[in-house]
C-alpha cells in the first residue's frame, strides 16, 4: 500500500457513519492485499461518496482519463464502483483512484437509511473491495498492455469489449473465496434474465431498422451496448462458476437450460473456453500483448454474426473505419 494512500468519504450524514464506512474499507484493503498477496502499489485513494457521478467526474477529469466500470451491480446493472488510471507517458497506470458509491455499501444500512453495521453485510461489502483489488493487481501485473493504445470503433466493440469482459471474470475468479453465496446467486440470476431478455431486445432492434424505423448508427450502438452487456454479464457470472466448480444443472438448472436453448450456446462456449484459457497464460505470466485476447474478440464478433451483422475493418486502427454488413 502507498504511503501517501488514503480515503475520502463524501456526502454522509454524520462524522460517525463516515468513519465506520471509512475505517471498514481501509481495513479491508490492508487485510486483503496481504492474505491474498496482491499488488496494490499505486493505488493512491479511495473515493466514497453519496454523489457518485460527480465524485467520477472530477477524478477522471484530474486523471485527464476515463476507464471503463470495474464493479456493476447485478440487479440493476449500473455501476456502484469504478478504478480509473492515470497513464503515465510509457503507456502504464501510474496511479489508480476507486471511486465507489454509496450503493456499494448497500447492504450496511438499515430500513430507515441509516448505517449499522453487520455481520452479512461487512462480507458483502469486503467482497466487493477484494474484486476492486483484483482489478489493480491485473493492471499492475500485465505490464505488456500499452493502457494507452488507441483503437477505433472497431476495437473499441471487440478488444476493449474482450479485455473489459475477460478482467471481470478474472476479478470474480480471484475473489471467489470471499463472495457471500447470495452475491454468487445473484449474478447467476442476472445471467439469466440477461441471456432471456437481450437477445429479444438486439433482435428488435435489427427488425426496426431493416424496416426504417431507426438508422444503422442508432441501432448499432444500441446493439453493441447489448452485446457488451452479454459478454460482461456472462464473465461475471463464469468467474465465481469456473472458481467454485459449480456445476450449473445441479446448483441452478434453470440457468443451465437457458444457455442450453439459446442461439448463442456456441458463442458462449467458445467465450468459456477462450477465458479458461487466457486465465491460464496469465497465471504462467505468458500474456504478451494484446493479440493474447484474440479467442475472446472472435467469440465475441460471433455474437453479432449470429444476428446477421458482420463487422468488416482492416485492423484496430484509429484511422480505420468499421463497415457494418446487416443479413
Amino acid at each position: 500500500m502507498e504511503p501517501d494512500f488514503n480515503i475520502s468519504v463524501e456526502g454522509f450524514n454524520t462524522v460517525e457513519e463516515a468513519n465506520d464506512i471509512g475505517n471498514l474499507v481501509l481495513t479491508a484493503t490492508k487485510a486483503l492485499a496481504e492474505q491474498h498477496n496482491m499488488s496494490i502499489s499505486k493505488l493512491k485513494s479511495i473515493v466514497i461518496s453519496y454523489d457518485f457521478g460527480t465524485a467520477l467526474q472530477r477524478v477522471a477529469s484530474s486523471y485527464n482519463h476515463k476507464s471503463s466500470s470495474s464493479f456493476t451491480d447485478s440487479k440493476q446493472g449500473t455501476a456502484v464502483g469504478q478504478l480509473v488510471s492515470k497513464i503515465g507517458s510509457n503507456g502504464q497506470c501510474d496511479e489508480y483512484t476507486l471511486v465507489l458509491s454509496v450503493n456499494f455499501f448497500v447492504e450496511l444500512f438499515n430500513d430507515e437509511g441509516k448505517i449499522s453495521l453487520n455481520e452479512k453485510g461487512i462480507r458483502a461489502v469486503i467482497h466487493r473491495i477484494h474484486h476492486e483489488l483484483v482489478h489493480v493487481h491485473e493492471k499492475n501485473t500485465l505490464t505488456c498492455l500499452d493502457q494507452s493504445f488507441n483503437v477505433n470503433e472497431y476495437g473499441e466493440v471487440l478488444l476493449i469489449s474482450a479485455t473489459k469482459a475477460w478482467s471481470e471474470y478474472l476479478a470474480n475468479f480471484m475473489s471467489s473465496l470471499s463472495a457471500p453465496q447470495e452475491i454468487v446467486d445473484d449474478f447467476l440470476d442476472n445471467l439469466n434474465i440477461v441471456m432471456i431478455e437481450v437477445p429479444h431486445e438486439i433482435e428488435t432492434l435489427i427488425w426496426n431498422y431493416k424496416n426504417h424505423i431507426i438508422p444503422l448508427d442508432i441501432m448499432f450502438f444500441e446493439v453493441k451496448k447489448r452485446v457488451k452487456l452479454i459478454a460482461n454479464s456472462y464473465g461475471y457470472a463464469m468467474g465465481y462458476v469456473h472458481a467454485l466448480n459449480i456445476n450449473l444443472e445441479i446448483y441452478l438448472p434453470e440457468l443451465a437450460a437457458t444457455l442450453s436453448n439459446s442461439k448463442l450456446k456456441k458463442s458462449l462456449a467458445d467465450l468459456d473456453n477462450a477465458f479458461e484459457k487466457l486465465t491460464e497464460r496469465y497465471k504462467n505470466n505468458n500474456i504478451e500483448g494484446y493479440n493474447d485476447f484474440s479467442n475472446i474478440t472472435a467469440a465475441i464478433d460471433s455474437i453479432f454474426n449470429v444476428f446477421g451483422l458482420t463487422l468488416e475493418c482492416p485492423d484496430w486502427s484509429d484511422k480505420s473505419g468499421l463497415y457494418i454488413h446487416v443479413i
